[in-house]
């Protein structure tokens, strides 16, 4: 059986489910227009001979705007989009090396296939133009870009086309669905074990330097923000902060612990600012609005004192962790032997087996074991906190109809498709030159 691949499934689900130009479109249509539109050939990445733009990163962002309100997620989200947008570039180039782009027809047909450019039910030339003009953007530019995508699309396509499953693998994925499992689950959590420990200054103090990633702080910027309803003092606002003046009657920001208070077009101008480019000004209702970065404090390490209980926390944690396996392993041993345990167990009844693998982390080959053994004793297998041993008490077999077996194959080349194209997507970047702008990441 293949496992589900997270990885880069989002980038082959977003192409694939090209079907009109309005997919696109609705990237241009959420939040701040001016984040988007604004004019920038600056790369933030270069893959190979190509770039991805300093727009095109905030554009993607944008899909993203509800994640990014939390500042916990910030970090995160970014580092997926830009990974994404990377990968999406190699796909690209891959997909002209081997002259699968695009044609001006297809370009054409799948615009005029798009219900956002119709009137009356067809097509409208000066609707298009009307449309595209609303966000920033040519024509000329808007093609280029469904050219890049339906290019990338047709590589999706010519190596799903080329996957198939054998019989094996259908007769193996069959017995997983079809084998009905009866028995009971027995689950070690760490807050069972309770742990008596009490780590020592030393064991703090060592665990902190062999992990201060996990205590990593972000970087810092303060921002000063001004609202005024006089076009002419948020313009000298501006004026003065171009010239290194720094005028009172501002508000504070500290992001990105703060970030959440900020929306729409204000958010995405404070995230465009960079120590090169401090000031902005827009209008967002009846305010005109001045931005300025007033300085940007690098990311580092929280000091050991602040953080101390934090690592006696998850010292605490490892401990009881590794406790509650000690004892997965010694209820495995009993339950082998056959001996009645004095444990309470959650019991299943005429459950597939392939769904014991969403509760548990069961492999392909423990998976396979369970089905076609006769063995009753398996584990113990690791979940998000402790583990879990099964006992099977009885097994059968239920009939799988044509159309059910269909579906199965179906699901099996979808998994099997995102295996391969992850490893793709690795080989791609393992002989990619790939260079990141971090320091202008610091303004997207």
């Amino acid at each position: 059986m293949y496992s589900i691949l997270h990885r880069h499934k989002g980038v082959a689900v977003a192409i694939i489910a090209i079907a009109t130009a309005g997919f696109f479109l609705w990237l241009f249509f959420t939040g701040g227009l001016t984040d988007i539109t604004a004019p920038s050939k600056r790369c933030v990445a270069e893959v190979n001979s190509g770039c991805i733009t300093l727009r095109d990163y905030r554009r993607e962002l944008l899909k993203y705007s509800e994640l990014l309100k939390n500042p916990q997620m910030e970090a995160l989200v970014k580092d997926q989009v830009l990974s994404n947008l990377i990968v999406q570039e190699l796909l690209y180039q891959k997909a002209k090396d081997l002259s699968l782009v695009a044609s001006d027809e297809e370009i054409i047909e799948t615009i005029k296939s798009d219900p956002t450019f119709h009137e009356g039910g067809l097509f409208s030339s000066s609707k298009y133009k009307e449309v595209l003009s609303r966000v920033g953007m040519s024509p000329e530019e808007y093609e280029e870009y469904l050219r890049k995508l339906l290019t990338t699309q047709k590589l999706l396509r010519l190596i799903n086309n080329a996957l198939y499953i054998t019989e094996e693998e259908l007769k193996i994925n069959l017995l997983a669905d079809s084998t009905l499992l009866k028995g009971k689950l027995y689950l070690i959590t760490p807050s069972e074990v309770k742990a008596q420990y009490i780590p020592t200054d030393e064991k703090l103090l060592e665990y902190y330097q062999k992990n201060k990633e996990l205590f990593k702080k972000p970087e810092t910027r303060i921002v000063w923000i001004w609202k005024e309803k006089d076009k002419d003092k948020a313009l000298a606002l501006y004026k003065d902060l171009k010239n290194g003046k720094e005028p009172q009657g501002y508000t504070q920001y500290l992001l990105p612990q703060e970030e959440a208070q900020l929306e729409g077009i204000l958010k995405g101008e404070v995230q465009r600012l960079t120590p090169q480019d401090r000031a902005s000004i827009f209008k967002e209702g009846d305010y005109y609005v001045v931005v300025y970065l007033k300085e940007v404090q690098p990311a580092g390490y929280e000091d050991y004192e602040k953080v101390k209980e934090k690592v006696k926390e998850k010292l605490i944690e490892e401990r009881s962790q590794a406790l509650a396996k000690e004892k997965a392993e010694e209820l495995f041993k009993i339950l082998k032997e056959g001996k009645e345990v004095n444990l309470k167990a959650l019991t299943f009844s005429d459950t597939p087996a392939i769904q014991l693998s969403g509760v548990l982390r069961i492999n392909q080959e423990d998976l396979i074991k369970i089905v076609l053994s006769k063995d009753k004793v398996f584990g113990p297998y690791p979940l998000n906190q402790g583990y879990g041993v099964l006992l099977i008490e009885e097994r059968k077999n239920k009939e799988i109809k044509e159309e059910e077996k269909k579906e199965i194959a179906k699901d099996l080349i979808s998994l099997k498709f995102q295996a391969v194209l992850s490893r793709y997507i690795e080989k791609l970047q393992k002989e990619a030159k790939i260079k990141i702008n971090k320091e202008l990441l610091g303004g997207g």
